[in-house]
């Protein structure tokens, strides 16, 4: 009875492992973190002006809306009034996808500057697409992504909630 038990959770957790392999094969982001500096003061909660640049209009509105809903519901921020300029201005800025044979690759950067225009933090990322469309989900795992970011550095800070846990940190580059 034990030795089935135990084979029985080896064959279950085998068959986790490869369905979480193959559902993860369709799009994969990943971040090039900047690292926290604890010598640059950062704020409790921020208020943070959006800027995103993509190559079409719909790109960037689903992307705004991505990083707007991620930074309202993950991290601790204030809005904005009609017409303030935030604590700090985010950019994030989405290339042309480059596309070879079956994959195709979304590259981003985000910038964070001061409500004074210094820059103070800088990320470079991808999201690979392999053998699935360009669509909705690349922009919203670049958001979600960038966030993590953000968090994973000390610019804000995550909010919990369990029923809407924070994004999982972003994945880190080794190139």
């Amino acid at each position: 009875m034990r030795r089935s038990l135990v084979l029985d959770t080896l064959g279950w957790m085998a068959a986790v492992i490869v369905l979480a392999g193959t559902a993860q094969a369709g799009t994969q982001t990943y971040v090039s973190l900047a690292g926290r500096d604890e010598a640059i003061p950062k704020l409790g909660r921020p208020a943070i002006a959006l800027s995103v640049g993509a190559p079409n209009a719909h790109d960037a509105a689903f992307l705004t809306t991505e990083l707007s809903r991620e930074l309202a519901q993950q991290v601790h921020t204030r809005r904005l009034a009609p017409g303030e300029a935030g604590d700090y201005d985010l950019t994030v800025t989405v290339a042309p996808a480059r596309v070879d044979g079956p994959m195709a690759t979304v590259p981003f950067e985000a910038v964070l500057k001061s409500g004074r225009g210094e820059r103070l933090w800088r990320i470079e990322g991808r999201s690979d697409v392999e053998g699935a469309p360009l669509d909705a989900s690349v922009f919203a795992g670049i958001g979600r992504n960038v966030v993590s970011a953000l968090i994973h550095d000390g610019w804000v800070q995550p909010r919990y909630d369990p029923d809407n846990p924070p994004p999982q940190p972003p994945r880190i580059r080794s190139e």
